[in-house]
């Protein structure tokens, strides 16, 4: 239990002494995990709290890359009177660059947390993990994660679980005894985030403020670069997971914005997906070669 937080250290003990077992599972889900050779072990739990202060380069109208597209007024390619920055392109100071690295240390540490516990009461995997982020103060970030760890009983399945470690996912018991049962076992859960960055220039100050019924342009690379780049990142974690199939199981974005130079303001969209890793254990074996008879005739057919 070593690097465990004295908080993790006392439930673990607490659970020890009374043979309590708790869980976050309703009594389907513990009924569907137990289908599966899945056994509740006991609530897990991680916390970190991470300041997030700096955000990056100054206004997005100077960043050094910018993310193109067509238009889609006029099906012609038309530059962006100012460029739109995301948080993976242009080097480690583009954009909300050191924002995203931060949400992301913070986010993985408080899973890593949860699964040391996870670990330390003997589980191979935590179920329905859910990995919020809450305001404490102006900068101050906390992060939690909260699971139900789960040992196998599965002949199966175990030989393929994780040397030393325990597997991740944010999917129900449902869910997750649904995949064993069809030959998957979960790997890991992953993150993928952006942050992109437009400044306010004429043109989409133009078309917000306006009365006609148009598109903001703008707005829509804004949140189509924040998309693509939040998602090729979860793909990417996930081909170097060692997992056979990614299920994305969750889809977030919202938008803000921040002061910049005088009046002016950079808009940016936070985009993020979430998503489990699964790999595929020989579960069934091929059925054997069979002759059917596919056709049967009636010798009297009145009688039928």
């Amino acid at each position: 239990m070593n690097g465990l937080p004295a908080a993790a250290r006392q439930r673990i003990d607490r659970q020890a002494s009374s043979g309590v077992r708790s869980s976050l599972f309703s009594a389907p889900a513990t009924a569907a995990a137990l289908s599966a050779g899945l056994v509740p072990v006991g609530e897990v739990f991680g916390c970190l709290v991470m300041n997030l202060g700096w955000s990056g380069s100054g206004c997005g109208w100077y960043g050094p890359l910018s993310y193109s597209s067509t238009s889609l007024s006029g099906g012609f390619a038309q530059p962006a009177s100012s460029p739109v920055v995301t948080s993976g392109r242009g080097g480690r100071y583009s954009g909300m660059s050191p924002y995203v690295r931060a949400i992301e240390a913070a986010w993985a540490g408080a899973l890593q947390r949860m699964l040391a516990e996870a670990k330390a009461l003997g589980a191979h995997g935590v179920v329905g993990i859910r990995i919020e982020r809450k305001p404490i103060d102006n900068q101050a970030w906390e992060f939690t994660a909260l699971g139900t760890a789960v040992r196998s009983t599965d002949p199966v399945v175990a030989p393929h679980l994780p040397d030393g470690g325990v597997w991740s996912t944010d999917l129900s018991a449902e869910d997750t005894a649904s995949a064993i049962l069809s030959g998957f076992i979960p790997h890991e859960i992953l993150l993928g985030l952006s942050v992109a960055t437009k400044h306010e220039d004429w043109l989409l100050r133009t078309q917000r403020m306006g009365w006609d019924n148009q598109e903001v342009e703008g707005m829509t690379m804004l949140i189509q670069a924040a998309r693509h780049e939040a998602r090729a990142r979860l793909e990417s974690r996930a081909s170097h997971s060692g997992g056979a199939q990614l299920v994305v199981t969750q889809v977030d974005l919202y938008e803000f914005e921040t002061a910049c130079s005088g009046e002016a303001h950079d808009f940016h969209a936070e985009a993020m997906f979430v998503g489990t890793t699964l790999t595929q254990v020989p579960r069934f074996r091929t059925p054997a070669t069979s002759h059917v008879l596919t056709v049967l005739p009636l010798r009297d057919s009145a009688r039928f």
